[in-house]
């Protein structure tokens, strides 16, 4: 952020510091650690769908506080570790398996077990590669990191020894956090079963300082272990540590200064709790910087992944351009919580808002508002590509829902046409890039009305008066005479919007009453777009056929 030094020797002198957006505080604070170098963490269990309330906390928080520290001049590495090592223990709604062939799996790594749609090397792969491919047209770029190769390859060897030399000291601090009983002689670590191949139903008993002996005898409730017994050394992805360790164990290896994650992790005896003294008290080293997240609702219920609940990236490009996630990500703080609105007209409220940072960012003015200083900021953070020297050209989300379906036959490029002829936007001349931009929102804005949209937002223009039309005689005099001076004159939003009113006045119409007739005429419903600029859109010709015929 080119304003940021300026902001912050001001900052400085205040008792009060007044950010204008989250992501400063959290630069502020990374930058009183004094470290040079920093390692931006995000991390997914790939044993189901990844939603946008995923991406939350372990892809956009990361690439903002990236993307500030590189603009400050630090050396950044953003990593996303992809936790298919884990275990797998259930199947999640919405993939269509034989069940009973994927339950003998059960038990195994993410790795292990097979696809569950043909194509993919494994489970992991296949939910893996749904994130992934899309990563790029939200402009986040981590490097990937599988934790499964990460074991193969002995980056944690040396904490899985420092571990299991350790043990005494781990168990207390493990009870101590959790209020738990692991008994004396329990080992932190979850060996792969030779025989069976299931990761979570293995005990280690001993360990003498090269190998760990263990049992395939811990039942869980979804997996069984085969009775096994070895002696193994625990290395090169042999064995991998429980999460409340291979968590601090990450940390570790890879030096992680910043890394957020869901609030629940937060909880007092949370894994986060422990993570931290771990990493201190075991493996000798500082915690990162964190900032809890707080849950992403769409329309007041929690995504999950396991559940089926989910919108996920892919999703999200169906109805809405990327920038905008991003947005709404920069917009509020983590420890609060979203609450995205997708199958109402609430959701317009999201595309207005950017457009508004958008306006405001390219307005020259020197002294904006705190407000608007926010949204320029928030803008920016938004941002994919190169930001323009000129202001692209907008087409409001609720007008491109309302063109569509007015004119659902016609090409893309012909309703953007007509939505410069009509004045609908604010440009003389529009260059093949703002045709585009046009064009793009135009077909978001139908796959929303098809998929997501609220049967009171969906409208058909009527060709001939609706069967079993009822209206007073009031109200279709009213039509009639706006059928009439439709046709005497050409007109502009505002004149006509006030010509309803007039006629109204002057019928002892009650205004509610007028436009209902108008719409169910039109729309065969009660209510529907702004009627005057609907009218000119639709053309007075056709609307003046429809009143006259009422």
């Amino acid at each position: 952020m080119s304003n940021n030094g300026n902001n912050h020797t001001n900052k400085e002198n205040n008792k009060e510091l007044d950010y204008y957006i989250w992501i400063e505080k959290a630069l502020d604070d990374l930058k009183q650690k004094n470290i040079k170098r920093h390692v931006v963490h995000g991390g997914w269990t790939p044993s189901g769908f990844f939603h946008i309330g995923n991406a939350r906390a372990e892809l956009m928080i990361p690439t903002f506080i990236s993307k500030s520290l590189k603009d400050e001049g630090f050396e950044v590495k953003h990593n996303l570790i992809i936790d298919d090592f884990d275990d797998f223990d259930k199947i999640p709604k919405g993939i269509k398996v034989n069940e009973a062939e994927f339950e003998k799996h059960f038990g195994k790594c993410l790795r292990d077990v097979p696809s569950p749609v043909e194509g993919y090397a494994n489970w992991a792969d296949y939910f893996s590669k749904q994130v992934l491919s899309a990563l790029d047209e939200f402009g986040v770029k981590p490097n990937i990191l599988s934790s499964y190769d990460c074991y193969k390859q002995g980056l944690y060897d040396e904490a899985i020894k420092i571990v299991l030399n350790k043990a005494e000291e781990v168990r207390k601090i493990w009870n101590e956090v959790t209020s738990g009983d692991k008994p004396k002689g329990w080992y932190p670590i979850m060996v792969v079963c030779e025989k069976c191949g299931k990761i979570s139903t293995t005990k280690v008993r001993e360990w003498n300082g090269q190998e760990v002996e263990y049992l395939c005898t811990n039942h869980r409730n979804y997996a069984e272990g085969c009775r096994h017994k070895a002696w193994v050394r625990p290395e090169k992805g042999r064995a991998k540590l429980p999460w409340r360790l291979h968590w601090p164990a990450t940390w570790f290896i890879h030096g992680v200064t910043f890394e957020t994650a869901g609030k629940d992790h937060f909880a007092a005896g949370g894994s986060v709790e422990s993570g931290r003294r771990f990493l201190k008290e075991i493996f000798g080293k500082e915690p990162p910087y964190q900032i809890p997240t707080e849950f992403l609702l769409v329309d007041d219920a929690k995504l999950s992944g396991s559940s089926g609940n989910v919108i996920s990236l892919r999703d999200w490009l169906d109805f809405a351009e990327p920038e905008l996630l991003r947005f709404m990500m920069a917009s509020y703080k983590p420890q609060t919580v979203i609450n995205f609105d997708l199958h109402s007209n609430k959701f317009f409220l999201l595309a207005d808002r950017y457009d508004e940072a958008e306006r405001i960012y390219f307005d020259k003015k020197e002294e904006k508002s705190k407000r608007e200083r926010q949204l320029a900021e928030i803008y920016k953070y938004a941002q994919i590509r190169e930001i323009p020297e000129k202001m692209p050209v907008q087409l409001n989300y609720n007008i491109a829902t309302v063109i569509v379906q007015t004119f659902p036959e016609k090409p893309l490029g012909e309703i953007a046409s007509i939505i410069h002829e009509k004045g609908w936007i604010a440009r003389k001349t529009l260059t093949s890039q703002d045709k585009q931009r046009m064009e793009k929102r135009l077909q978001l804005a139908k796959n929303w009305l098809e998929r997501y949209a609220p049967e009171d937002v969906k409208f058909v223009v009527q060709d001939k008066i609706p069967r079993g039309l009822q209206l007073s005689d009031r109200q279709r005099e009213a039509l009639h005479i706006v059928a009439s001076r439709l046709n005497e004159k050409e007109w502009d939003q505002k004149e006509l919007f006030n010509e309803f009113y007039i006629i109204c006045q002057h019928l002892g119409l009650n205004n509610t009453d007028f436009f209902r007739a108008a719409y169910n005429v039109l729309l065969d419903k009660d209510r529907g777009p702004k009627l005057a600029p609907f009218i000119l859109t639709l053309g007075k010709e056709r609307v003046a056929a429809l009143f006259g015929k009422a």
